[in-house]
């Protein structure tokens, strides 16, 4: 989503924001990501997590569709804190892809992962910075939330959430 993120400020100076709406909107998706990891870190145990997690993916995309609307300074902030509340659905990933590996290549594998996720991150903003030279910041912007949307669909397909457990 740092391709999203990497639009954040064209955005809003292509819509001639006030220069302190910059900062707020910047601030408002690592917020979300903040008090989402907290909710779900703090309050709900991993099987919860991990069932949670196509949901909370598809909540880190969806609201990023409306920027196609292009809409004001106000209600971008409000799309960006709710799809930063969906990044939550790492924490459910997590045990999952430990368990999956044998222990003595978890430590290769973390950081494969890591790198990984930096050369996404990186690619991201270059993507969707030609995507918006063709369709506006506020579309590359829906394209990208679209995107993750439609991952979250994809992960249905191989995401195979905890079995919750009968009780007695």
């Amino acid at each position: 989503m740092t391709g999203a993120e990497g639009l954040i400020v064209a955005y809003a100076g292509e819509h001639h924001f006030s220069p302190g709406w910059y900062a707020v909107l910047m601030g408002c998706l690592p917020a979300g990501m903040l008090v989402g990891d907290l909710l779900v870190g703090r309050l709900l145990r991993p099987p919860a997590r991990e069932r949670l997690v196509v949901p909370l993916a598809a909540l880190a995309g969806l609201p990023l569709i409306g920027f196609a609307a292009e809409p004001g300074a106000g209600v971008s902030s409000g799309l960006l804190l709710l799809s930063g509340l969906g990044y939550a659905y790492s924490l459910g990933l997590q045990r999952p892809f430990l368990d999956a590996l044998p222990q003595d290549s978890q430590g290769q594998a973390f950081g494969l992962l890591g790198s990984g996720s930096m050369t996404l991150q990186g690619l991201g903003p270059v993507c969707l910075g030609a995507a918006a030279a063709g369709v506006g910041t506020g579309g590359a912007t829906a394209l990208a939330g679209g995107a993750v949307a439609l991952t979250a669909g994809w992960m249905l397909i191989w995401h195979s959430p905890a079995p919750s457990v009968p009780a007695d």
